[in-house]
């Protein structure tokens, strides 16, 4: 399995908006498909799975459905919970910000077809396995178990401490990485926790509750905290903790 951080930023380094993209066809969460993903790239886009529709996990969803108005044939799939669904009509795809979803298609297809997703029900998008569940978020939010028939990929979108995820994870024998939230540095230990998320102390926490032999990966590091947020995960000295690099490729 393949995966790769969509980068957001002219530097690459940093990770100021939320995709994640698997094997070239599907991504998680639509924050950086049309500024990071060249058109090459964004044609071989097939399905979209949205974790929650905080703005830097959809902002660039309707850039890239217009920016590719004449070149779809069949529509994105978007799979996304019916109350994601909701806000991004409501607040996103109207006539006062963009367009709405009916007006977006083109002679030969819709641009978008919805899919809604549901906690702890699994479907299947672009051949893989993936499970929605729920994390502790200050709204609805949920983590993916992403399989394949050898590979899984846990991905806990935003979060904080939390639960349930790591239970799901524990009786998955494929699991070969983890990639978690870490917003924030140590000395906003406090704030990660009101705004649920992460900061490194916390983080250790968590880990407990992970396999062992599981890989974690650090992911959605503030942009104005990624050296120190990177620093204080080298000062763990723990091989199975690391940053993942923006816009690296990594295979499962």
């Amino acid at each position: 399995m393949k995966f790769k951080i969509v980068p957001s930023t002219q530097d690459g380094r940093h990770q100021l908006l939320t995709t994640y993209l698997i094997n070239d066809t599907l991504a998680i969460d639509a924050g950086a498909i049309a500024i990071g993903l060249n058109v090459e790239e964004q044609l071989r886009l097939r399905s979209i799975i949205i974790t929650h529709a905080h703005l830097d996990h959809i902002l660039s969803l309707p850039l890239f459905i217009t920016d590719l108005l004449d070149e779809l044939r069949e529509p994105i799939n978007v799979y996304a919970t019916p109350s994601d669904f909701e806000a991004l009509q409501q607040y996103i795809f109207t006539p006062r910000v963009w367009v709405t979803l009916e007006t977006l298609k083109n002679p030969w297809t819709d641009l978008i077809s919805f899919h809604p997703i549901r906690s702890g029900e699994s479907f299947f998008a672009e051949g893989l396995k993936i499970t929605p569940i729920p994390v502790t978020h200050t709204v609805l939010t949920h983590g993916l178990l992403v399989e394949d028939e050898k590979t899984a990929l846990l991905f806990t979108s935003d979060t904080g401490t939390t639960d349930h995820i790591w239970q799901i994870a524990a009786k998955c024998d494929k699991l070969r990485a983890v990639f978690i939230d870490m917003s924030f540095p140590n000395r906003l230990t406090e704030l990660a926790r009101l705004s649920c998320h992460h900061s490194p102390m916390t983080l250790l926490t968590e880990l407990p509750k992970i396999k062992p032999e599981v890989q974690v990966y650090c992911v959605h590091l503030k942009v104005a905290y990624r050296d120190q947020v990177a620093a204080e995960i080298a000062d763990l000295n723990d091989p199975r903790i690391a940053v993942a690099e923006v816009g690296r490729e990594y295979e499962f």
